[in-house]
């Protein structure tokens, strides 16, 4: 099996310019960063850029119609014939619950995939592309140890006040730091 049927590729520093829009490499490149996205011999994997978008991992079938570069506002304002304002506030306004999202990336611009507006303003169903899920994004790196209670040795300030609400319990040195002794 060949490289090409196994990932969708890299993007340039300029095509990812381009893909988001930007008015410069330098800006692409300050987004990427901040995104966390790392270059691999130069260039960006589709794959690490799907993922900062917050999508999971796309079927072969959808890589090229996810690499084309995303709608501005002004983009949408001329494919839906209205004013750059209303373009802007499309997403809280939806005309129908199928229009789009925009991409989440940043707040502004606005960015919009194109397949999606295009396959909106056609009439035809807008392809719905899967969210990475949040449990999908924490790592185990990142999930909190769980601690014991018997791992504590600390001063219980109401540790007396539980053993005396309960019968046939004696107070000890050790009951006191959250370690129980039942006597009879």
């Amino acid at each position: 099996m060949n490289k090409l049927n196994q990932d969708p590729g890299y993007a340039t520093l300029a095509e990812l310019a381009a893909y988001w829009r930007m008015p410069s490499k330098r800006a692409a490149r300050e987004l990427a960063r901040t995104l966390g996205l790392r270059r691999v011999r130069g260039k960006f994997p589709w794959f690490a850029i799907w993922q900062a978008e917050r999508l999971a991992p796309p079927p072969k079938k959808r890589w090229d119609e996810l690499k084309h570069p995303h709608l501005t506002t002004t983009d949408l304002a001329e494919l839906l014939g209205e004013s750059e304002r209303s373009a802007r506030r499309r997403d809280h306004a939806k005309p129908d619950a199928g229009f789009p999202d925009p991409v989440p990336i940043r707040k502004k611009p606005k960015l919009w995939r194109a397949s999606q507006v295009n396959a909106w303003c056609a009439g035809l169903p807008v392809p719905v592309y899967r969210v990475k899920s949040r449990l999908e994004q924490v790592t185990v790196t990142e999930t909190p140890k769980a601690s014991s209670k018997a791992d504590f040795n600390g001063f219980d300030p109401y540790a007396q006040k539980r053993f005396a609400a309960k019968p046939n319990r004696k107070m000890t040195a050790s009951t006191a730091n959250g370690k129980t002794d039942e006597h009879p």
